[in-house]
């Protein structure tokens, strides 16, 4: 082997090295898995034409590495109405600076409301992580002389036990 096939040789065996070494060192994110709280940070405005603010909420279920939640118990309360989650379990995730419930739902006064609601979090992809949803649209899906969807704003801390 010459001279310069040589170098070249070493020169790119040791580029393929630095690179093996750079990606193998560089974790994956991935989230803790395992059960989480996320607690009300702020109130909660749950509008179907006249608005509910809500003083206290807590969401708990788990999470897995990759984000996607499973929402197994929900409390809502300081409503000024009786307000009673529904439906669960909800799933979700928190991917990407995104976080969404599918099928979450809320029941007041005789009506439910529920769907999918999308918000943004904040804190990288470790605990804890504010999520907020703002004026998310819920459609009716059931109650007799309720409008025919409602909005949520709300914000939850994430936190692991």
């Amino acid at each position: 082997m010459s001279r310069i096939s040589k170098k070249a040789a070493f020169f790119a065996t040791t580029a393929a090295a630095a690179l093996t070494v750079t990606m193998t060192a560089t974790p994956a994110l991935a989230w803790p898995a395992g059960d989480f709280t996320a607690t009300l940070a702020g109130d909660m405005v749950i509008d179907a034409g006249i608005a509910a603010t809500c003083t206290d909420s807590t969401l708990s279920g788990t999470v897995a590495t990759d984000g996607t939640l499973t929402v197994t118990s929900a409390s809502v309360s300081g409503c000024g109405v009786t307000v009673t989650p529904v439906g669960l379990p909800w799933s979700g995730s928190l991917s990407g600076g995104v976080a969404s419930f599918d099928g979450f739902q809320m029941s007041a006064i005789g009506c439910t409301f529920g769907g999918d609601i999308t918000g943004s979090y904040s804190g990288g992809e470790t605990f804890p992580v504010t999520a907020a949803f703002t004026e998310q649209t819920v459609d009716r899906t059931s109650g007799w002389l309720c409008p025919s969807s409602a909005t949520v704003t709300a914000s939850y801390t994430f936190t692991q036990p």
